[in-house]
């Protein structure tokens, strides 16, 4: 007999909210980890993603269909799904089937690219997502999916953030240190460069109460080194809650 799947909350006694929300028991309420990584961050505030070491992260401008391929010409049985947001910052996504080094071009149009994921097999090349030649969204090969330090919030939903951690094995202190910084880019233009601070090889920012960013809010995780170049790695996590229909 088929054991059935269950919670201690559901038989009177209680369960961790955070569990709960991962577990997917709670209504509008689901766990949104933001992480990325680059080995070779410099002078300048950039977010870790796969081309940080030489290109900042861009961000799209106007919505439109991406171009997905591989750099390998043997990938061609792999499929990518593809996790965004439209011209209105609504949640999309579809399945791209790879074929090599041909250009796929996605149905939908995107604004904001949360997500770049293998759902089938395993690519031998890099797969990027870009606009033109511009590359918003990389999976390296090997990785399995996308690994960059931003999230973007969909229209009516709010990100409760709650931790922040940093870590570099390169940065040794008073002589090399690393600059923290969380940019907030509204959708009417603004942005806020908040949460300022520095730290050498590890920081860790765990709130007592939740950090909201409002809807259609991209916000980044970056960092800089004081000289030279340092590896970095950017660790987040929150709740995403839809607040209307």
């Amino acid at each position: 007999m088929a054991r059935e799947t269950s919670s201690i909350s559901r038989v009177g006694t209680s369960e961790p909210f955070d569990l709960q929300v991962a577990r997917g028991q709670l209504t509008y309420h689901s766990v949104r980890n933001v992480f990325g990584t680059a080995t070779a961050i410099g002078t300048s505030f950039r977010t870790p993603w796969e081309l940080a070491n030489t290109n900042a992260l861009p961000l799209i401008s106007v919505a439109a269909p991406l171009d997905i391929a591989s750099s390998s010409a043997a990938d061609t049985t792999q499929v990518i799904r593809v996790v965004g947001l439209d011209a209105d910052y609504k949640q999309i996504a579809e399945n791209i089937s790879l074929n090599g080094t041909t250009v796929v071009t996605t149905t939908n149009s995107y604004k904001a690219i949360n997500d770049l994921i293998t759902v089938s097999g395993n690519c031998a090349g890099n797969v990027t997502a870009k606009i033109s030649s511009t590359v918003y969204a990389q999976i390296t090969a090997g990785a399995g999916r996308n690994q960059a330090a931003i999230f973007t919030v969909p229209a009516n939903h709010s990100y409760y953030l709650l931790r922040i951690d940093a870590f570099s094995a390169t940065a040794t202190g008073a002589s090399k240190y690393i600059t923290f910084l969380n940019k907030n880019t509204f959708s009417d233009g603004r942005i806020f460069n908040v949460a300022e601070t520095t730290f050498a090889s590890r920081m860790d920012i765990t709130r007592g109460l939740p950090f909201k960013v409002p809807e259609k809010t991209t916000v980044e995780f970056q960092a800089k080194v004081n000289s030279s170049t340092a590896e970095i790695g950017i660790f987040a996590d929150g709740y995403l809650v839809q607040e209307t229909e």
